[in-house]
């Protein structure tokens, strides 16, 4: 996990977060990111006004809060929690970029309905899921992977402004 943060700490954000932020004219406010992994989106929804809890299975405030100004850590929380056990509190905006996929898929039922009750009114989701072909898809796996339908599905309360598939082989950071 180490060297994943370390290659992805000063990555540019995901550009899925880009795209909400330049296309979604919505006033920042209050954000989870689940999963944050070294920050990077964290980070960048922090630059651009949002106050950010950003939550990890693993310990990685510092590795995220020495890369803040003092005026930006006031905008910044961190819990180290498990998609498992998560507490979610009441937000405007979710971002989780390639993290969803970690939870035991038999508790992803209970994660999307705490997702779904963070979000307030007119707030929105912003993230990726792994699909079905994904290499990491191997048999007596605990991880959670959806076919596009199945995403499509997660996102019928939802009004989708933008959602791009891609099946493309790559490699892990």
């Amino acid at each position: 996990m180490e060297k994943y943060y370390n290659n992805t700490e000063n990555a540019q954000p995901n550009k899925t977060i880009i795209y909400f932020i330049n296309k979604i004219n919505s006033i920042p406010g209050n954000a989870i990111e689940l999963g944050c992994g070294a920050g990077r989106d964290t980070k960048y929804l922090i630059k651009k006004g949002w106050n950010v809890l950003a939550i990890d299975k693993n310990d990685v405030e510092e590795r995220i809060s020495k890369r803040l100004s003092q005026e930006e850590l006031k905008r910044f929380r961190f819990s180290q929690q498990s998609f498992e056990d998560v507490v979610l509190e009441k937000c405007e905006l979710i971002v989780s970029n390639f993290s969803l996929s970690f939870c035991d898929k038999d508790k992803f039922n209970e994660l999307w309905d705490k997702i779904q009750n963070s979000i307030i009114s007119n707030g929105y989701f912003v993230g990726n899921f792994f699909g079905v072909n994904d290499e990491w898809n191997n048999a007596g796996t605990r991880r959670t992977f959806f076919t596009k339908k199945q995403v499509e599905e997660l996102f019928d309360n939802f009004e989708i402004i933008f959602f791009e598939e891609f099946d493309k082989d790559g490699t892990t950071r």
